[in-house]
């Protein structure tokens, strides 16, 4: 499971992974959202100010996403890893990253960021029509989060608001 959401050490960006099941894409979806939620949670721990702000966004925006995808994962009948696992082992993710910029993580985000709106684009096109709508969350999110990137990286003062527009559309009271 990639509990990783870039390609730390390296210069390349991510190359996005191919999926053949949705079920097997839903569920590592999934995973990686309970995951991502303890990871970016962890990551803003590290960091004040504006990033520990958006870091959190981040985290909200994990749940929000695992939340929203929860009622197919009931659906299909997947049994995901439990969510403590997945939750330390985004958080030793998190861990790994002690010490790195603000703005060395920003550009891993908009470098590696948009091979999970391909990913996602494939899980949706799998689905069945039915499912395909409850799915667009996980396209979306990660839109956010790469404009969010992108902008960021860019020194754009609004960078943010992909980030709350993403939450005020999906979040529930």
């Amino acid at each position: 499971m990639n509990t990783d959401k870039s390609t730390s050490g390296t210069d390349h960006a991510l190359v996005p992974r191919r999926y053949t099941d949705v079920r097997a894409a839903l569920q590592l979806s999934y995973e990686e959202e309970i995951s991502g939620a303890a990871y970016f949670a962890h990551l803003a721990s590290l960091f004040e100010g504006r990033p520990h702000e958006a870091l959190m966004l981040l985290a909200r925006i994990e749940a929000v996403t695992a939340a929203a995808i929860r009622p197919l994962v009931v659906h299909y009948g997947i049994e995901p890893q439990p969510s403590a696992t997945l939750r330390a082992a985004g958080r030793a993710e998190a861990e790994r990253r002690r010490g790195q910029s603000w703005a060395m993580l920003v550009a891993e985000m908009a470098r590696d960021f948009p091979a999970y709106v391909v990913e996602f684009d494939e899980i949706i096109a799998l689905a069945p029509a039915e499912d395909r709508a409850g799915l667009a969350v996980l396209r979306d999110h990660e839109v956010a989060a790469v404009d969010f990137a992108q902008m960021e990286r860019a020194g754009d003062p609004g960078s943010l608001s992909p980030l709350h527009d993403f939450l005020a559309r999906y979040q529930v009271a």
